[in-house]
């Protein structure tokens, strides 16, 4: 028997397809990072820590690249990690975070992952 173990798209007729290797693994990271730790019932050790760390002052942008860097690079996949940019403007309280992370499908040629 096969499970499936795959994420979802619309392909350009509208079909379902699964995603595969590197858009699949670029989902599957976006997913993780978006995941609140405690939000899932079932398991409320998973997630990243948002509220338990991130969301206590002073915000550091340097801890909160350290802890996203480390929920992408505990996936199987991927290989390293490249350039991180972290930024936080205290005016408008907005964060972004930027990665270039090497994987298994094409270690010469990151992806970029945005949150």
């Amino acid at each position: 028997m096969r499970t499936l173990d795959a994420d979802f798209t619309l392909d350009a007729s509208g079909n379902l397809a699964a995603l595969e290797g590197i858009e699949a693994l670029r989902q599957k990271i976006v997913r993780k990072l978006r995941h609140f730790q405690g939000e899932w019932f079932l398991d409320t050790e998973s997630g990243v820590p948002y509220f338990q760390e991130i969301f206590e002052r002073p915000i550091s942008s340097g801890l909160v690249a350290s802890i996203l860097n480390q929920e992408i690079v505990e996936e199987s996949e991927v290989v390293a990690l490249g350039e991180v940019s972290a930024t936080l403007d205290p005016a408008t309280r907005a964060f972004s975070y930027t990665a270039q992370v090497y994987t298994v499908y094409s270690a010469s040629e990151p992806i970029t992952i945005t949150v």
